[in-house]
């Protein structure tokens, strides 16, 4: 596993609930957010912003709102639409960590609307949205990915073993 390039905590809510959140953000600008709600551990894993995809990570986050650039630099363009990231290491460290800030509020705003339902929306979403254009489609795909991947708030389930034949 590669060097943490920062480890912070920041609150955020799900479904009325605050919870401490505790983010390590590695080398690679993979993230790792790790919390507590209603007495269950729970860790969400960011990996597709890491390596190559910080820069398609970066283009929407810019894209999305205008952004301060003393806390996060800036994104030009050329005549030829490459872009140029204007950015320290500390700046792409706090994108990433605003970046999971926006999937802890968008779990929020999953887990709130649909309650019991979350595990469910998040297989929903994924199948019937496929596309990563915009960063507000980026954060939700990333959110229910972390749903899915954690099993957030599935029910406490013991399964008797049903195998073909069993009768």
């Amino acid at each position: 596993m590669d060097a943490s390039l920062s480890t912070t905590t920041f609150k955020s809510r799900i479904m009325g609930t605050s919870v401490n959140v505790s983010l390590t953000i590695r080398n690679t600008h993979e993230a790792t957010m790790e919390f507590t709600l209603f007495g269950a551990a729970y860790t969400f894993t960011v990996t597709r912003w890491s390596r190559k995809g910080l820069s398609s990570f970066l283009l929407l986050f810019f894209a999305y709102k205008c952004r301060e650039e003393a806390d996060f630099g800036s994104l030009t363009m050329d005549d030829n639409g490459v872009p140029t990231f204007n950015m320290t290491t500390a700046q792409k460290v706090d994108a990433v960590i605003q970046g999971a800030k926006d999937v802890m509020a968008c779990v929020d705003e999953i887990g709130t609307r649909h309650q019991r339902s979350v595990l469910d929306y998040a297989v929903w979403y994924r199948d019937k949205h496929t596309c990563w254009d915009t960063y507000e489609n980026y954060i939700t795909m990333l959110a229910c990915n972390c749903i899915v991947h954690t099993d957030f708030l599935a029910p406490g389930v013991t399964w008797e073993l049903v195998t073909f034949g069993m009768a």
